[in-house]
């Protein structure tokens, strides 16, 4: 494992590319240097010169190398492979393009057999680099992630910076990025099996277009999901689809609807895209598990209420009147006219302290609560976020936020944030994610019955 974690806490690393303006070599040394990495960087280029203020090397023979980052015409590269792995580096990032994805396979296979005859992992070729927020490094073309507490694993490189730059747009943080491209060496395997056990990782998403190794793959997933939910976007749904995906990275897309039963086997949360991977990877964080499927709403809009109770009842869950004891504990903590069923509507006037008072009131029937807030004149969102953050420390049940919309709701968002409660722009979109938990944790409890 030890050229596993010089892939992602390296003490140095030699970037071997084209240093010019531009390059792939100068993009990687800008992030490295103005992300902040503690250790030692060492452009390598017969240029020589400085960058960003770093001397470029040009030869490598006296240098000391946790990781090689490698962005050089394919033809060089199997001779500069010899030479790091008879120095003894161990692991290798190769950003070059123009192997197996565009029918160069005898090239890559070269690669593999020297990484095998040394003992060298490689990520790679193909691929966009590789960040772990947690010591700055940047080894990557891409934009820098956000510090977070998700992982981002992905065959594209291209989409993995449309991801990267979405998630800084909405404020969303990787604990580490991996683009891997056409995986001579270093797949998805090894990569969740490293995951599994990284303490900045919560929640391991993954972007993928085929699976050489299906098998090993669904095996090492099993085991991971136990300890951490894995969610997977797998393109290549469609004929057309599958088409691109094999002149894209080399893959073969396979049957789609194989791909769907294996990941419901193996516990691994599928969806359809980047926006609904956003939205549970922002519940997975908080609420990994959710012990049943009784959700109660608490709003003080009946119209987004109606439109959520409609989205949880199609998707199985239960949205279900309170017992009779219940209602008689809401009739004294509640104004007159207030409903008393399930949505829980508190009508224009609900303030901070009716949003407290029934979510700690009804606690006791329901798995979950959904928190419907539209601001009115006389209402102040923060106030509204600081009573659920409050109360949700107490009862120790998920809160759902649906705080709508725009800049009326801003603060009230960041507050629910610092509390840990998880905001979407819908209801409906709160109950998807509250769902796809739900089977998780209904998935790992039969796991364990089964171990």
């Amino acid at each position: 494992m030890k050229s596993m974690e010089n892939f992602f806490n390296p003490h140095s690393i030699a970037i071997f590319a084209s240093m010019k303006e531009g390059k792939t070599g100068y993009e990687i040394v800008k992030n490295m240097v103005e992300g902040g990495f503690k250790g030692n960087i060492y452009p390598v280029s017969q240029s020589g010169g400085q960058i960003f203020g770093v001397n470029i090397n040009k030869d490598f023979k006296n240098l000391e190398i946790d990781l090689a980052i490698i962005a050089i015409p394919g033809q060089f590269i199997p001779s500069l492979l010899e030479d790091l792995g008879s120095r003894g580096v161990k692991s290798a990032v190769i950003i070059s393009a123009g192997f197996s994805e565009v029918g160069n396979i005898e090239e890559e296979k070269e690669i593999k057999k020297i990484a095998e005859k040394y003992k060298m992992r490689i990520i790679g070729p193909n691929c966009a680099g590789i960040m772990n927020t947690g010591c700055n490094l940047f080894a990557s073309i891409e934009v820098r992630a956000l510090l977070g507490q998700t992982a981002f694993i992905t065959q594209s490189g291209a989409l993995g910076g449309a991801v990267l730059m979405m998630a800084e747009e909405l404020g969303f943080g990787f604990s580490k990025f991996v683009s891997y491209g056409n995986r001579c060496d270093v797949d998805e395997v090894d990569l969740i099996k490293y995951l599994e056990d990284d303490p900045q990782t919560k929640v391991i998403t993954l972007y993928i277009e085929g699976l050489e190794e299906g098998r090993r793959f669904l095996t090492q997933a099993k085991k991971t999901v136990l300890k951490k939910p894995i969610i997977a976007i797998k393109a290549g749904k469609s004929k057309a689809g599958m088409r691109a995906t094999s002149s894209h990275t080399g893959s073969l897309a396979g049957e789609d609807k194989i791909y769907d039963a294996a990941f419901k086997q193996a516990g691994i949360l599928r969806v359809e895209g980047v926006e609904e991977m956003f939205d549970l990877c922002r519940g997975l964080i908080h609420y990994p598990k959710i012990k049943g499927n009784k959700i109660g709403v608490i709003t003080n809009s009946g119209g987004p209420a109606v439109l959520t109770t409609d989205k949880l009842e199609e998707l199985g869950l239960m949205v279900s009147e309170p017992s009779e004891s219940l209602k008689n504990k809401l009739k004294k903590i509640l104004p007159p006219h207030v409903s008393l069923g399930n949505p829980f509507d508190l009508l224009a006037y609900g303030g901070a302290e009716n949003f407290a008072q029934v979510s700690k009131t009804i606690s006791s029937e329901y798995d979950v609560i959904i928190a419907i807030f539209v601001p009115t004149a006389s209402m102040d969102s923060v106030e509204i976020a600081t009573a659920l953050g409050k109360i949700k420390e107490e009862i120790k049940i998920p809160i759902f936020a649906n705080f709508m919309a725009g800049r009326l709701v801003k603060k009230g968002i960041e507050e629910l944030n610092r509390y840990g409660i998880p905001n979407y722009e819908t209801g409906e979109r709160c109950a998807k994610v509250i769902q796809k938990i739900i089977l998780r944790t209904s998935k790992i409890n039969n796991f364990n019955l089964c171990n």
